[in-house]
């Protein structure tokens, strides 16, 4: 997170070359790939942190949880809107946890307390508590 954490501001501030470099850091290194321009509010807790991809668009609102090989992304430019602002890549809300390999894609909004298990696909919002098994399967 320290080298996110820092392309962050580098690009925030315009220094984008530089913010890239610690991006490329971190990808090649530890083989995390989040990029600099994403907006991640709160604590991100990354367990076993191989192959984690996270996009350019993912808003994230409060802490979260994310686990190795899982991503977040977009799905073939889809758009939403979210708080009067169009989205492309997931919003996830205070406490949710992606699991091991799972994919969340597209606009949707993953809301406080959700769970993505193991291998699951997320191209649909989740109501707050829930818990996603597989292809968008929800569980309460």
């Amino acid at each position: 997170m320290l080298f996110f954490r820092i392309s962050n501001v580098l690009c925030k501030v315009g220094l984008k070359p530089l913010g890239r470099l610690f991006w490329l850091i971190n990808r090649l290194l530890l083989s995390i790939d989040i990029d600099p321009r994403a907006t991640l509010k709160g604590g991100v807790v990354i367990l076993h942190g191989a192959g984690i991809v996270i996009g350019r668009y993912v808003i994230a609102e409060g802490d979260f949880t994310i686990y190795q090989g899982a991503t977040l992304g977009g799905n073939n430019n889809k758009e939403a809107l979210y708080k009067g602002k169009t989205i492309t890549q997931p919003v996830l809300m205070h406490g949710c946890v992606i699991g091991i390999h799972a994919v969340v894609m597209g606009p949707v909004i993953l809301h406080n307390n959700v769970r993505v298990g193991a291998n699951a696909i997320v191209t649909k919002n989740v109501p707050e508590n829930a818990v996603v098994v597989s292809n968008n399967k929800i569980l309460k």
